[in-house]
Order: structure tokens, then sequence, then C-alpha cells
């Protein structure tokens, strides 16, 4: 059910341009913001915005982006700001993970504790990887309350903004409790287990909430019910891909799923998509992206 990105408006790479100038600009403006504080804070703002232009595919703001079209949200720079902030949280999520990991890179480049550490002895501090630890705590604190100054900055209804952070804490739920039964050990030897943690921070975090958050913004109670239900059916199954496929190609896959298990499930939200109804721009997107997943 792959679709022509050609059809597609905004494409995949003017949407992810639009979402990274809202995340330059933002962050730019916090470096100035905390400059003025002192000269060494700008840091917590450059570190953000430095694995930001490292790369990454944007795929929950666009999830996010394309729920608010489905549910018949109009285009604008609210939900441009709005889908920024669900990236700017994942960049919190990223710090804070390459911390439990001990990972030393992330997108190519060095993660920010280490990227801290390294600056830190070079100024010849004391104790400079304890400094890069300490600092990337506070740098991933601040992305994700930066990331609620966003949303609730957008623009939006403050109705339509309080179900939307409504939706953003769950996601934040689902997502910690996925990583929790990780780091524990608990998925790696229930395999049980090992799929919730993927549906969770996969299927939840990845896909359905950002999916559904943007719909919260866009959605009248009266649209409800049956979009929500479709946007699920979709979500779900292409989240849990997204998370096995991850899990399969960092060769951590002790739940058993395998490829053909990946390409099952997105099956299973392709068929699922044709519920989505609504704006035939937002199905096709959404059907685009499911391919990406499966590819």
């Amino acid at each position: 059910m792959k679709t022509d990105q050609a059809q597609i408006s905004p494409t995949p790479a003017e949407l992810r341009a639009e979402i990274d100038a809202v995340l330059s600009g933002f962050l730019e403006d916090k470096q100035e913001e905390l400059a003025a504080l002192h000269p060494a804070a700008a840091t917590l703002a450059l570190e953000p915005l430095r694995l930001l232009r490292s790369g990454g595919k944007r795929l929950r703001p666009a999830l996010g982006y394309w729920g608010y079209r489905a549910a018949g949200g109009v285009p604008d720079g609210r939900i441009m700001r709005a889908a920024a902030s669900l990236e700017l949280f994942h960049t919190f999520a990223l710090i804070h993970d390459d911390l439990m990991d001990g990972a030393d890179d992330r997108r190519g480049v060095p993660s920010v504790h280490l990227h801290v550490s390294l600056s830190a002895e070079e100024a010849q501090m004391q104790d400079p990887a304890r400094s890069g630890i300490s600092a990337a705590v506070l740098i991933g604190d601040l992305a994700a309350v930066w990331a609620d100054e966003l949303l609730l900055t957008s623009g939006f209804d403050a109705s339509r903004v309080t179900k939307a952070l409504a939706r953003a804490y769950e996601i934040r739920q689902d997502m910690a409790v996925g990583q929790y039964l990780d780091v524990t050990g608990t998925a790696g030897v229930d395999e049980e287990a090992g799929r919730l943690a993927a549906n969770l921070k996969g299927g939840r975090y990845t896909v359905v909430g950002p999916l559904l958050m943007g719909a919260d913004l866009a959605a009248d109670e009266a649209v409800g019910g049956d979009l929500f239900r479709a946007l699920v059916a979709f979500g779900e199954p292409l989240g849990e891909a997204f998370q096995l496929r991850d899990d399969l190609e960092d060769g951590d896959a002790s739940h058993g799923a395998t490829a053909q298990t990946v390409r099952q499930l997105v099956m299973r939200a392709e068929e699922a998509l044709v519920q989505v109804g609504g704006d035939p721009l937002a199905t096709a997107a959404l059907a685009d992206l499911a391919g990406m997943v499966g590819a």
C-alpha cells in the first residue's frame, strides 16, 4: 500500500524541514536566554540542538501532523510547533537512553554525556566523566520541560492543549514502563514481557500516542469514536513492527520476533488504514509511513 511521495504535500522532506526550523528557532532562542544568565549555560540548549542536527527520522512529529490532518485539522504553524514538541521530548529520551546504555555515539556523533565530558576534559575540569553524566541528566530534563513549553505555546485553544498534554503524559508513562522492562532484564527473560515492552515503546510511544495527540488537537468531541479507534487499529501493529525491526537490527530480538513477524504487523496496519477515512491525503501519507517501516 505504498504511495507515491509526489502525491503527498507536504512531502516527508518538506515536513521535516518545517519541524526542524521550529526546533532550531526555539533552541537558538533558549541558547540566548540561557547565555544571558551565564555563558556556560548555553550548552544546555546547544547540546539538544547538536543532536537534532545530526539526523533522525522525525517519525513522531510526522505521525502527530498526519493524525491532526486525518482528524480534519487545518495545516498551519500551530501544528508544526505541537508536532515539534514530540521530537524534543524524544530528544530527552535519547539523551537519557544513551546514559542508561553507556553509549558513546548517537546518529554518528558523540552522545551528549560523552561530548560534554570531552569538553570538561579539555578544560581540565576535575572528574570530566562525572560532569558529562550529570550534565546529560540536566540537559535531558530540560528538553522534556521545553517539549511541554512548545506545546503550551503552540497557539491551540486551551481545551485542546489540555487534551493533548494528557495524551503526552500517557505516552511518556508507556515509554518509561517499556524502558523499565528492558533495563531490569524482564523483557529479556520473558517473551510476553518482551513483546509488551516493544508495544509500549513502539506501538504507543512511537506511533499510536503521536497519532492520537495530533487528532486531539484537531477533533471536536463529535469526531472522536470511530476515527480514534481506526487510528489505534492502524498504529498499534505498525508501532510494534517499528520497535521489533529495531530490535532485530540491533541483534536484541529476545522476544522471539522475526522479519516475518514485522511484515505481518505492517500488513495488519495497512489493512486497518482503510477505516481511518477523512482526508485522503492524510491516509496516503500514513500508508507511505507504514511502507517505510515495512521496507
